[in-house]
């Protein structure tokens, strides 16, 4: 999995946006692709950050959490 990149670009990328450039053009000047500067600049008018989104963790225990009452019922069962 690739890293996020940097805040230090994403700042820069919006900046440009807010004076004016557009996302595609801006996106070519700072060597991003037109959906990524696109997204970013959504998230920060809808959310106010443009901060990346965590990456990697637990993404199985959930289903397992969802079943847990079921599993500790067939569990005692078996006791």
């Amino acid at each position: 999995m690739g890293k996020p990149l940097s805040m230090d670009l994403r700042v820069r990328t919006l900046a440009a946006i807010e004076a004016g450039m557009s996302c595609r053009a801006a996106a070519d000047r700072f060597g991003v692709a037109p959906s990524t500067a696109i997204r970013w600049h959504e998230q920060q008018r809808e959310q106010g950050h443009c901060a990346p989104k965590p990456q990697g963790g637990d993404r199985r225990s959930r289903r397992i959490e969802e079943h847990g009452e079921t599993v500790l019922a067939l569990y005692q069962e078996r006791r």
